[in-house]
């Protein structure tokens, strides 16, 4: 495909380095918590006005309880993402060193 084997090495080693350079905890909350999470309780929220009703007395609570449960689903899709590029990151900086 390329030199570095697959697509995701290739976003990996070209864009890493810039997302990397600024930092863990950023990338964790704005692509983790803000994005992902965000999406996530778009989605629930959305599907359960439309399993509920909108004038369901009960569909505050459930929204309630899904911003939580979302942020923290998105913090650990952010910090599992950052670890599995950093790891294929180094992998492939390690192959770049044992080049000829």
């Amino acid at each position: 495909m390329n030199e570095f084997g697959s697509r995701a090495a290739h976003w990996v080693a070209v864009r890493w380095p810039a997302i990397r350079a600024r930092g863990m905890w950023r990338f964790v909350l704005l692509k983790g918590v803000a994005f992902w999470g965000g999406l996530m309780l778009a989605f629930m929220a959305i599907a359960m006005t439309l399993q509920l009703g909108p004038s369901h007395p009960r569909l505050p609570l459930v929204l309630a309880v899904a911003v939580p449960l979302c942020a923290i689903g998105g913090l650990v899709w952010g910090l599992l993402t950052w670890f599995f590029n950093e790891r294929i990151f180094l992998a492939l900086q390690q192959q770049k060193k044992n080049l000829p």
